[in-house]
């Protein structure tokens, strides 16, 4: 019988200060990490993530998501199951453990920057 693999979240945040601006980040995942099944992105403010946010997402060197990919499509709402909330994967390989995001904010007229908000990328 195989041991059963442990699964865990692991979250990086970051602030976003300056509207239309781009904000590189590179973290580390945990050296026990096997495999990357999925992703979710979350705000303090959802309505200015959803209208205003896109990014590129890459793990282990491996581009996930290209430059430009709406940050909507990777978010989920509160009516969904917790466990069902993620972005599924499969089961990418983790490489080097490295996880680089590029996010960009840009202009919406239905969320207005107002004081900034904050992303976190749930893995």
């Amino acid at each position: 019988m195989e041991p059963k693999t442990k699964e865990t979240r692991v979250t990086f945040s970051f602030k976003v200060t300056k509207a239309n601006g781009t904000i590189s980040d590179m973290v580390e995942l945990p050296k026990h990490t096997r495999i990357v099944k999925g992703l979710q992105l979350v705000s303090d403010h959802a309505d200015k993530l959803y209208n205003r946010g896109s990014q590129r997402i890459e793990i282990g060197g491996e581009e996930i998501f290209p430059e430009g990919f709406d940050s909507k499509l990777l978010m989920s709402s509160l009516s969904v199951a917790p466990r069902e909330r993620f972005f599924d994967l499969g089961e990418v390989l983790p490489g080097d453990l490295s996880v680089k995001i590029r996010f960009q904010d840009k202009d919406h007229g239905a969320a207005p920057f107002g004081l900034g908000y904050s992303v976190s990328l749930i893995l």
